[in-house]
């Protein structure tokens, strides 16, 4: 049974481990909008580039990486929300691309259950998505990448979610000082990340 633990302060964060039964709970909800704007060419450029950058499909056999049963649907199908994601078109159509309604600006990714496989590298184009204020990652798998201390650059990030990613190693610091991080999922089944205590007081306290 796990420890359910909720936090008084501004920030709310989850982070658990199937081997260690421990939780920091959280609750990520990234909304919807809609838009009447196109987004810019910079940031239709960057998604694209991601897009290229990973694979699509099931993780290689023998990986014991499991997704979670609400993901079915998609891996039924083998449909990842990227195959949208087209030149020429507004990328604030795109599965799982969301604008703001006034400036076109995407501010908005979820990627759950997106069928990506490959690294993430500290260079990864999504970094240029500095309006973004919602990420969400979860159950894709990321062949146990590091989490980039670039992720300071996503200042106006309100929402991150890499749960069930396969990302590894320490959770940096700079992940503290995200001026709007309000929510914060590391939930694995392998407990690969290591969250430093100076790092999990700073997210407490900032």
């Amino acid at each position: 049974m796990g420890i359910f633990t909720v936090l008084s302060t501004p920030l709310c964060l989850l982070f658990f481990c199937h081997c260690l039964k421990t939780a920091f709970s959280s609750s990520i909800h990234a909304s919807s909008f809609s838009t009447t704007h196109l987004c810019s060419h910079e940031e239709a450029f960057a998604l694209l580039q991601f897009k290229t950058s990973v694979s699509i499909g099931y993780p290689v056999a023998g990986s014991s990486f499991r997704y979670p049963s609400y993901c079915d649907d998609l891996l039924y199908t083998n449909y990842s929300k990227t195959e949208s994601w087209e030149g020429g078109i507004d990328c604030c159509s795109w599965d799982g691309v969301s604008c703001d309604n006034v400036t076109g600006h995407v501010i908005a990714l979820d990627l759950s259950c997106g069928l990506l496989s490959g690294t993430f590298p500290s260079n990864s184009t999504l970094f240029l998505l500095r309006n973004l204020e919602s990420l969400n990652l979860a159950f894709n798998f990321f062949r146990l990448s590091k989490i980039p201390p670039e992720i300071s650059q996503f200042t106006r990030l309100k929402h991150l979610d890499i749960s069930y990613s396969r990302f590894s190693g320490q959770v940096p610091a700079e992940i503290a000082h995200l001026p709007k991080l309000v929510s914060l999922d590391f939930s694995s089944y392998y407990c690969n990340l290591i969250l430093e205590t100076t790092t999990f007081k700073n997210l407490v306290h900032e």
